[in-house]
């Protein structure tokens, strides 16, 4: 009962501190949420931006079904292998897991260009010689594959394992094969999947990334599979990726630089996997691009609301560095079944200098009413950095907020709605 009472008179001193001066805590952040541990100072850019203020809002349908966009996930039955001359002329070996793998030979781009063409090679399946013409079907040449958007440099070939031939052991053998190629194995028709992706699509500098891995046929995992991968910057800049076995998955890991990229772009996850089976390599390679942001600033946690026209909440912003940030949000309000609805949406922009100071989301007398009413719940809420193009924070929840019903005309008394107070 002393617990009750304990949270009871809490929830009243905190209700009349936030009526009296319109003002609150933002929740906590969710395990989910984008939130920045601590502030790193940029750069300047070195390009001019948009100086002025700019903040509106739209109303939105109410039955729209608002959803946050969903982390990439790839789904990889390709690999690509370095094979030098040598592995060439003695025979290089592809385990195909099924019929019609298409090929992609490219050569070195450094020195001499050697290519190879379809009558340099020789083609063993499952062991058995077979002619050239009898091996492979829809060849290409470095110009046709430029032409399908697929720039593999001077002297590539491309070409399909004939499908009649069935899956199995592969042996390319040319004896003109001279310096290095890479190659690029794809099979359409696998069942052999390497899936890739990240917990979301945008990380912090001197942040952690993790991503899931998982190499499997059909639904089953291959076990005793390795893997390893290499994370790539904008900049060029490249930091290994290893991983650990994860409940089925594996889970990659790094340290993210607090130093972000000094070009613009995405960060690139190239993972790959290997198993065996039967004595046959298992080989896929997938990649997945995640944008990375320098922790510039965040919102403090604190906001004020004001209700004398309209709904304006403004959101105190912590700053490491000077510059153009935007803030965005999506209110809710209660329609005339008691259930929370999308009712507007709205987003504010405006030039801060390095410390602490604010955004405010404005929505205007006319978004509100219209059907809905207080609490009015505040969701979505996003913070980016558009003097460096990158996102700074996401948040799921934002304040749910009671307003009197007199909104707009200078009397209302908004507070932070109490939720979970209960007696025990």
């Amino acid at each position: 009962m002393r617990n009750s009472l304990t949270k009871f008179i809490s929830a009243a001193c905190l209700l009349l501190s936030a009526s009296a001066g319109a003002a609150g805590l933002i929740p906590a952040p969710g395990s989910d949420d984008l939130v920045a541990s601590r502030l790193i100072a940029a750069p300047d850019p070195g390009f001019a931006t948009e100086s002025q203020a700019v903040s509106f809002a739209w109303a939105l349908d109410r039955n729209s079904e608002l959803a946050a966009p969903q982390p990439y996930v790839a789904e990889s039955r390709e690999f690509f292998e370095t094979v030098s001359a040598a592995s060439l002329r003695a025979g290089y070996r592809i385990d195909t897991t099924a019929p019609g793998a298409v090929i992609r030979i490219s050569p070195d781009q450094t020195g001499n260009v050697t290519g190879l063409l379809p009558a340099d090679l020789e083609v063993m399946h499952n062991g058995t010689l077979v002619p050239t013409s009898a091996a492979i079907d829809q060849v290409a040449t470095a110009e046709q594959l430029r032409q399908a958007g697929l720039d593999s440099g001077n002297g590539a070939l491309g070409f399909r394992v004939k499908p009649e031939l069935g899956a199995g052991d592969v042996v390319i053998r040319s004896a003109k094969a001279k310096g290095r190629y890479l190659v690029h194995v794809f099979e359409p028709n696998s069942s052999l999947t390497l899936t890739l992706g990240s917990e979301r699509n945008t990380h912090l500098a001197g942040e952690s990334l993790s991503v899931v891995a998982r190499l499997s046929d059909g639904d089953v995992g291959i076990d005793g599979a390795r893997f390893g991968g290499i994370v790539t910057a904008p900049d060029g800049r490249t930091f290994p990726l290893t991983f650990s076995a994860a409940a089925g998955d594996v889970a990659g890991r790094i340290a993210l630089p607090t130093e972000a990229s000094s070009l613009p772009g995405l960060w690139e996850v190239h993972t790959f996997a290997r198993g065996e089976r039967a004595g046959g390599r298992l080989l896929r390679d997938a990649k997945i691009a995640v944008a990375v942001s320098a922790p510039t600033a965040r919102l403090s946690g604190d906001y004020t609301v004001d209700a004398s026209n309209g709904l304006k909440i403004a959101m105190g912003v912590e700053t490491a560095s000077a510059g153009r940030y935007e803030l965005r949000g999506v209110l809710y309000g209660t329609d005339t079944s008691g259930r929370l609805a999308p009712m507007a949406a709205a987003s504010s922009a405006n030039v801060l200098t390095s410390g602490t100071g604010e955004l405010a989301l404005h929505f205007g007398a006319e978004l509100l009413g219209r059907g809905f009413s207080a609490p009015y719940a505040l969701r979505d809420l996003t913070l980016s950095d558009q003097s460096r193009m990158g996102r700074l924070e996401a948040r799921a929840i934002g304040p749910t907020i009671e307003v009197g019903s007199a909104v707009g005309n200078g009397s209302a008394r908004p507070a932070p709605r109490l939720d979970g107070i209960q007696e025990n």
